[in-house]
């Protein structure tokens, strides 16, 4: 992705961890090169956000997304963004609406005049009770702290790797500090990933299908109770 990134480059979209085997990307190395073509790094953090520590100062990010619903562990309908400071009164939303005025409540549509917060993006009528919600949980896991969250979540795959490779899984995600987290993604030789996941499913243990591999994704609320309960219904399959 480096290597693509030149001085016609004018923004630079990763996601912090990949959706399927979990990857984790180096947001500084990434801000690093966007900045030094003065390109804006924005970063969908769907994947990490609740589950990885993230400080956006220090790593450099312009712009970070994430939606509420994975690691968030969020309802559906409310999502976050961050915006650096030195573009909240630089960057113009791309759709506008009665949120998006200094004073929301003077309706008067002959002239806008943008907050110098991010809160200009906050175009329009939000579901409320989800953006509530969402509040909440963030509020709780920041209590229990993602650091703890990350080390737990890590120790978690962790057992369900060296489980998957007693059985001769073979694992596909990265395995190095720097860019495991606690997706595991896994290939089951000789078995239809997606029947594999239907029978874990049909078992109460909750995967995903992704392509050739099946996803496994431990959180705060697993136990090493439920690693051993995958790996006993994936014994059975196997």
């Amino acid at each position: 992705m480096i290597q693509l990134i030149d001085n016609r480059t004018a923004v630079v979209c990763v996601s912090h961890v990949e959706y399927g085997g979990g990857q984790r990307y180096d947001l500084l190395k990434m801000a690093d090169v966007a900045h030094d073509h003065d390109a804006l790094l924005v970063v969908d953090a769907t994947q990490s956000a609740g589950a990885v520590p993230i400080d956006t100062s220090a790593c450099g990010v312009d712009v970070l997304v994430s939606g509420g619903y994975k690691w968030l562990c969020g309802p559906f309908g409310a999502a976050v963004m961050y915006l650096a400071p030195h573009l909240q009164n630089k960057l113009d939303p791309g759709l506008v609406g009665f949120r998006s005025h200094k004073d929301m409540w003077d309706l008067q549509a002959d002239r806008l005049e943008f907050p110098t917060t991010a809160q200009r993006f906050e175009y329009s009528t939000m579901a409320y009770g989800c953006a509530i919600g969402l509040a909440r949980s963030i509020e709780y896991l920041v209590d229990v702290g993602v650091a703890r969250i990350f080390s737990y979540n890590k120790h978690l795959a962790n057992l369900l790797i060296e489980g998957l490779e007693e059985r001769n899984v073979e694992i596909i995600s990265p395995r190095n500090d720097a860019e495991q987290t606690s997706i595991v993604a896994a290939r089951f030789p000789g078995k239809d990933p997606a029947e594999v996941a239907r029978k874990l499913k049909a078992a109460q243990v909750m995967v995903s299908w992704r392509k050739d591999f099946v996803r496994f994704s431990p959180h705060l609320y697993n136990q090493p109770a439920d690693i051993q309960q995958a790996l006993d219904r994936i014994e059975e399959i196997l």
